[in-house]
């Protein structure tokens, strides 16, 4: 195990005895337990390598997270799928322990090549199905997952003849997370926003603003490896372009909300803005998914310079010369015998 490794297992472990007393209101024994078993289970990923660990940590996380927001308390809930349905804290933290070990034995056992990719797509869906229960607004919770059903079609069809790695699956499956999480309450009534909104004294409850970011500076990298792939673009535009892409799509994205806003309109509409009064929103949500991608750039230029310390530069700056000394526009018309 490497020491960066094994560090980021610490960092986790005190996460969670901290956020484990937010979350599920433990004293010390309680915040200690739960650091501890984290810390094992994590500690026996990790012993396995850096995928096995990548795949536990996702998987566990994000299944305390769904069961944690569905059964844990009670809180007024609409829509067809109200159960009530109460989890003791430790049964939430037992079932999403087990759940990660199974799909490290399943990682373990497979021989399929896409069993990452698969496996993440089952958790997933598990996390939906449950995430779907005791919804705070049921209207809102359809609208928030409109786009969710094509996305995970795209990328499923996407995946038949373009397989992306690993690394930018993980990416994909946290920010869809992040997505599924805040559409379970409605992004502006979001528990982890009002955390937040106290502990830094904040005016709003700013979890939208989190999953914009996270919009960059997650699905930055899956980004770069599709432009790359498919263009072989590189040096300093395979840095560049990923921010261009996520600004974006994240203006088309604004776009479309404001097109549905308007069409369902009332309260229904200003639920899925999600705007809180700031008239300068969608601006904001902008600036931080670009915000996100550069950062999650920065963060890859910075590893490729560690390991690639000769050639680094050198591409960079080769990708920066001009490769097609003819002017375009007009002297290429002319090959066509147009504009003469």
């Amino acid at each position: 195990m490497t020491k960066i490794l094994f560090l980021c297992i610490i960092l986790i472990a005190l996460g969670t005895f901290y956020f484990s007393g937010v979350g599920f209101q433990f004293g010390i024994l309680g915040k200690t337990t739960t650091a501890v078993i984290t810390l094992a289970f994590l500690y026996y990923a990790g012993k396995a390598g850096w995928q096995r660990f990548y795949l536990a940590t996702l998987t566990t996380f994000s299944s305390a997270l769904s069961l944690g927001s569905a059964f844990l308390n009670e809180s007024p809930a609409a829509g067809p799928l109200v159960w009530n349905l109460r989890l003791n804290p430790f049964v939430i933290i037992l079932l999403s322990a087990a759940l990660g070990f199974l799909a490290l034995v399943w990682y373990e056992k497979s021989k399929h090549k896409d069993k990452f990719a698969f496996i993440l797509l089952l958790v997933f869906l598990l996390n939906w199905i449950i995430l779907a229960f005791n919804v705070r607004f049921y209207d809102d919770w359809k609208m928030e997952n409109w786009l969710t059903v094509p996305f995970l079609v795209i990328i499923y069809i996407m995946h038949r003849w373009f397989r992306l790695s690993n690394a930018s699956y993980g990416l994909l499956f946290a920010f869809m997370m992040l997505h599924i999480y805040g559409s379970h309450y409605t992004y502006s009534e979001v528990p982890f926003g009002f955390w937040m909104q106290d502990f830094f004294n904040m005016m709003r409850n700013h979890y939208d603003r989190i999953v914009h970011f996270s919009f960059g500076f997650l699905l930055a990298y899956p980004i770069r490896e599709i432009i790359i792939r498919i263009s072989d673009t590189k040096g300093f535009w395979a840095f560049w372009f990923p921010v261009e892409f996520v600004l974006a799509f994240s203006s088309i994205y604004e776009l479309l909300e404001w097109l549905v806003a308007v069409l369902f309109g009332g309260d229904l509409g200003i639920a899925y803005l999600g705007t809180q009064g700031d008239v300068w929103d969608a601006q904001k949500d902008m600036f931080l998914a670009g915000l996100g991608a550069l950062i999650a750039m920065l963060v890859v230029l910075m590893i490729l310079w560690y390991y690639r310390r000769t050639d680094f530069w050198r591409d960079i700056i080769d990708s920066l010369r001009v490769k097609q000394k003819r002017a375009l526009g007009e002297e290429a018309l002319r090959e066509f015998k147009v504009g003469k």
